[in-house]
């Protein structure tokens, strides 16, 4: 499903916060938490670590007193932005444009469907300092989920009850389905890495674990596409909205790129191809008994991303990788988009620690015909958002 970034604000409705991101999680969506430090006054940011599974963000400095950029990092990996609830103090501080949290820093930051559920005290909510924040808010686009009247928490009755939790997790799927950039669109990815028998139990291959290729598929159904992926030897939990096809050789990934590619919309080659394969495959368990070493007759394999390219049609767009080991493996991934024909080439330097094949982040330039995106360490999940923006600006979305 989607990935929610669920703001907590200061609030006595804060427990009802967590109501709602159960709700979101039963539905299948991820959900990540970000408090204000207000909200922590009202419940604990470890209650929603252990039931989400994921830390909880709150300050916007770390231990050693330097700023994070994580109010980046959880604003590109969303979906949706939805502010549950909502005080007075945190609708005043978006609609003013402060960034003086990590709450407000991400709202500035995500560039997606925002929602809001306002809750607070009745004359709160109808001074005309709230009336106007509000206004400002629904006028930039930001959904809101209307309070309720009734018996507040200081004893008072009136409007300004936060909405219920069922309420609120419906009007977040509906957002969602209405702001799909990818919808109506079928993407085919390629992942993980190509293995080519020696024999019965040895193979050729490489170190991809398929996770960048994961990143990409998750992002594109989180954005309403009808994903297919071609699974090269990949570990990894499959998520029941998407489609596999396991393609463990690189002619198996051939043949599989060339059935479904007719049908895609945008194509993103993120599996890692084996360049050769032997000339053939010994029938039995190679024997080492009396050999002092051995000899590898290797044949070329084909070129998949450029045969696809030849073959496409108006308007499909095509993505590649190029996992270069070096300072010139930039200029390599240059060449390598032209020779092949392709729209973007997305680079990477695997001679970098912690990054790169195994590993959660990755450091990539996008590479394409308007120019060059060099983009600092990020999660393999906030890459895969930022590969989609770029293909989908030329897909029109």
């Amino acid at each position: 499903m989607a990935e929610v970034l669920l703001g907590v604000s200061g609030g006595i409705a804060a427990y009802k916060a967590i109501d709602v991101m159960r709700i979101l999680q039963r539905r299948g969506h991820g959900v990540t938490v970000v408090m204000t430090r207000a909200a922590t006054r009202f419940v604990g940011p470890a209650t929603f670590a252990a039931l989400s599974g994921r830390t909880v963000g709150v300050a916007m400095f770390g231990r050693d007193e330097r700023p994070n950029y994580e109010h980046l990092d959880l604003a590109r990996a969303a979906d949706i932005l939805a502010i549950v609830p909502a005080s007075a103090n945190t609708i005043a501080r978006c609609a003013a444009g402060l960034g003086d949290g990590l709450l407000s820093a991400v709202h500035l930051a995500f560039d997606g469907p925002v929602l809001m559920a306002p809750a607070m005290n009745t004359r709160m909510y109808l001074h005309p300092a709230t009336e106007h924040n509000l206004g400002v808010l629904r006028a930039r686009g930001v959904h809101m989920v209307e309070p309720g009247s009734g018996l507040l928490a200081d004893g008072e009755v009136g409007v300004g009850r936060l909405a219920e939790p069922v309420v609120i997790a419906d009007a977040i799927d509906e957002v969602l389905r209405a702001s799909g950039t990818l919808s109506g669109l079928r993407v085919l990815i390629s992942a993980g890495g190509t293995r080519e028998p020696l024999d019965p139990v040895r193979y050729l291959g490489n170190r991809s674990s398929g996770r960048m290729g994961w990143a990409v598929a998750e992002a594109a159904r989180r954005r309403g596409a009808e994903v297919t992926v071609l699974a090269a030897n990949v570990d990894l939990p499959r998520h029941p909205d998407i489609r596999y096809v396991d393609a463990p050789t690189a002619a198996d990934l051939h043949a599989a790129a060339l059935e479904h590619f007719p049908g895609c919309d945008l194509l993103v080659m993120a599996a890692a191809v084996a360049d050769f394969r032997p000339t053939e495959m010994h029938p039995g368990k190679i024997d080492k008994s009396g050999r002092a070493g051995m000899e590898l007759d290797l044949v070329a394999t084909a070129d998949i991303l450029a045969d696809l390219a030849s073959r496409r049609t108006d308007g499909q767009v095509i993505v590649g990788f190029a996992a270069e080991h070096g300072p010139e493996g930039r200029e390599r991934a240059r060449a390598k988009r032209v020779r092949k024909g392709i729209d973007f080439i997305v680079h990477n330097d695997v001679s970098v620690p912690g990054i790169g094949f195994g590993s959660d982040e990755n450091e990539i330039t996008i590479i394409g015909p308007a120019g060059e995106q060099a983009l600092a360490r990020m999660s393999k999940d906030a890459c895969a958002g930022r590969i989609l923006d770029a293909a989908g600006a030329l897909l029109g979305r």
